[in-house]
């Protein structure tokens, strides 16, 4: 979307008091329901141009500029208002709007690694979509699967499950070597709904402002179970490998092993 465009769309007034919140952690945390949640109270949203972002971001990378990247972060936050901008991209935008935003809060969303890839790969399966996310997921996740052990992925043209979990300890570890301690709130996924008053205190907004039936939002509706045709021994040795250490860390009650076998009776 272009600037211009950007201008037509910024109709209504509102005030946005205090700190910005960025809302950030990888595609199937729960960003969107952060995004959400607070929408009918603030300007708040999920993922707003991010076609746009995507695109930016990835010539950064090609070339090295930032300049078009910060200008259009700039003109997009006069225009839009944002309050809370919750937005998986947010995760290789950090060092961006540190710089732009001084001060800004952010929610960080994660979820238990097995859990999340089998979202993140339902999620693949289930819908079409552009050429930009295309591009992106192959910038996210790297390869496509073509190891003998993940035949199940590569039939299905999915990356491989080292590619996968590399982004889910990436999108944790890019938001929390970057922002301090006391403007992050670490939110599970699953414990989005029962956080409210936590996260609206963080936000500067009252609790009952929040739309409760919007903390669960984009809830994949269909499951392909394709996890679950993997070698469970490989699958537990490969996420040991990938985010064991900062799995045990982040969710010290969390089993893989028991997660790997949960996925045959799901």
């Amino acid at each position: 979307m272009k600037l211009r465009s950007l201008k037509s769309l910024s109709t209504a007034v509102k005030f946005r008091n205090g700190a910005r919140i960025f809302g950030t952690g990888a595609a199937k945390t729960g960003t969107h329901s952060i995004g959400e949640m607070f929408s009918d109270a603030v300007f708040a949203f999920h993922e707003q141009d991010a076609e746009k972002l995507i695109r930016l971001h990835l010539e950064r990378e090609t070339t090295g500029n930032a300049k078009p990247l910060h200008r259009y972060l700039r003109v997009r936050d006069r225009l839009r208002n944002l309050k809370i901008d919750s937005s998986q991209i947010n995760i290789y935008l950090i060092n961006d709007l540190e710089q732009l935003f001084p001060e800004s809060l952010y929610i960080l969303t994660i979820r238990r690694p097995l859990d999340w890839l089998r979202s993140m790969i339902d999620d693949s399966l289930r819908r079409d979509t552009t050429e930009t996310w295309l591009r992106f997921r192959d910038y996210r996740f790297g390869p496509k699967a073509s190891l003998p052990h993940e035949t199940p992925l590569e039939t299905r043209d999915l990356y491989s499950v080292g590619g996968y979990l590399k982004y889910w300890t990436d999108s944790i570890e890019n938001v929390i070597s970057r922002v301090t301690p006391e403007r992050l709130l670490i939110i599970k996924t699953h414990e989005i709904s029962g956080q409210i008053e936590q996260i609206a205190h963080f936000c500067g907004i009252p609790a009952e402002s929040v739309t409760p039936e919007k903390t669960r939002s984009f809830v994949n509706p269909e499951r392909f179970g394709v996890l679950a045709e993997l070698d469970p021994e490989y699958l537990i040795d490969t996420v040991e490998a990938a985010c064991g250490d900062l799995t045990a860390e982040l969710f010290p009650d969390y089993s893989i092993r028991d997660a790997v076998a949960a996925l045959k009776v799901a």
